[in-house]
């Protein structure tokens, strides 16, 4: 049987997952129809990177790390109707 706590925790990791969903849905349609999709991915690129060394650098959790980088994961995901390639090629 779930406890309380358990229960509450379930919920609370239901409703987050369901809440970066949405936001990467909303952020993946605001990023294609940008009137300059490149030059938005260039500023996604490096923001992303700015974030993530700030983010390695802070004394947080391993699982921090692990959000960000699916959270990015989500929201860079390739939408074969998108032309722009929103993590640049090296």
């Amino acid at each position: 049987m779930t406890t309380p706590e358990e229960a509450t925790a379930t919920a609370s990791a239901a409703n987050v997952l369901g809440t970066e969903m949405a936001l990467a849905a909303a952020l993946r349609a605001l990023i294609k129809t940008h009137p300059h999709p490149n030059l938005l991915a260039q500023e996604l690129a490096q923001q992303r990177q700015f974030s993530q060394a700030h983010l390695e650098a802070s004394p947080v959790p391993d699982k921090a790390l692990m959000g960000f980088e699916l959270t990015w994961a989500l929201i860079l995901h390739r939408d074969p109707a998108q032309d722009v390639q929103l993590v640049p090629t090296t």
